[in-house]
């Protein structure tokens, strides 16, 4: 999720859309992504065979499921944060027997009620409570998770897509999202070969493009506008000095674009950014989660070192 100055995910899509606009590079909440055909199209990008985020981040879940639930002890809450369709999750849980609640937090209410319907399916003893919200802003946990102990989830690169000064802020509000001694389970992409990162973020005419893409179809549907998608190509390229990914779309010919009467104009071959994705080592996110008040109890990578799950906590003593 992209955050610039002033927070562009602040705005209501309409005015996000018209501010980004008049920035430069020209950019986009990439929140706004994640409507429901966004959110859909999105399933399509994990299960491509260069996005190795999702594979490595199962592995470790996978692996190391057991070592988290023994972290938050019996009972409890798990809240996950930008649930999507709650696959993840199923790691956890099935390492979690004595687990008392899941609260799957999500943008794409149509997405949301079906992913918990299928958990409570699958998983009858457990207690799901699904809100529909954008996480990025307060919402009230209390009346829910009660006095229990809370395990914050947030998986995939959700976390990387936020400026480092925004992470940080996003890491200190969750202290009182949570509550106090709180657990806080957070996915971070690691600095690698820039290659591989060029192979995950491209995919011409694949499923990150269509995700990317969706943006065109949305501006159209809810402002009115008449873009054609067939006139942007999307590209992600890896910007060595700043430690991450810029993933845009760009016009292949001059357009324009008309929002509440104000026209912006949309060059060809400058792009319109969607993402940026930071990549760290273990040290660099530790000392990021220290300042932002959590302390790490646990970090592992894939077996090809190219993902992290990080174990956070902000409790007082061990």
């Amino acid at each position: 999720m992209f955050d610039a100055e002033p927070n562009l995910a602040d705005f209501d899509f309409a005015a996000s859309v018209a501010h980004s606009l008049s920035l430069r590079p020209r950019r986009l909440a990439s929140k706004w992504l994640y409507d429901d055909a966004g959110a859909a199209l999105f399933e399509g990008i994990v299960a491509s065979d260069n996005y190795y985020g999702a594979r490595a981040e199962r592995e470790i879940l996978r692996t190391h499921g057991p070592d988290i639930a023994r972290a938050l002890g019996a009972g409890g809450s798990l809240v996950e944060l930008g649930s999507g369709a709650s696959v993840k999750v199923r790691h956890l849980l099935d390492a979690m027997p004595d687990l008392t609640r899941y609260v799957p937090v999500d943008i794409s209410q149509a997405q949301l009620l079906a992913s918990a319907a299928a958990i409570r399916r699958d998983y009858p003893d457990l207690e799901v409570v699904p809100i529909s919200a954008d996480f990025t802003k307060d919402f009230d946990l209390s009346a829910i998770v009660g006095d229990s102990l809370v395990l914050g989830f947030f998986p995939g690169t959700t976390l990387c897509n936020f400026l480092p000064e925004n992470s940080e802020a996003f890491l200190r509000r969750m202290h009182g999202q949570l509550g106090p001694d709180s657990l806080f389970l957070a996915g971070v992409d690691l600095q690698k070969d820039p290659e591989v990162l060029r192979r995950a973020y491209n995919d011409p005419g694949g499923a990150i493009w269509d995700f990317n893409l969706n943006i065109v179809d949305r501006i159209n549907r809810e402002l009115g506008a008449d873009l054609d998608k067939a006139d942007f190509r999307h590209e992600a390229i890896y910007n060595t000095e700043a430690h991450r990914i810029e993933a845009g779309i760009y016009p292949l010919r001059d357009l324009s674009l008309t929002i509440a009467g104000q026209t912006f104009d949309l060059p060809a071959g400058q792009p319109i950014v969607l993402e940026y994705s930071h990549k760290y080592t273990l040290d660099s996110f530790a000392a990021l989660a220290a300042r932002a008040g959590w302390r790490t109890l646990d970090a592992w990578t894939d077996s090809e070192n190219l993902y992290s799950v990080h174990l956070l906590t902000n409790r007082t003593s061990a």
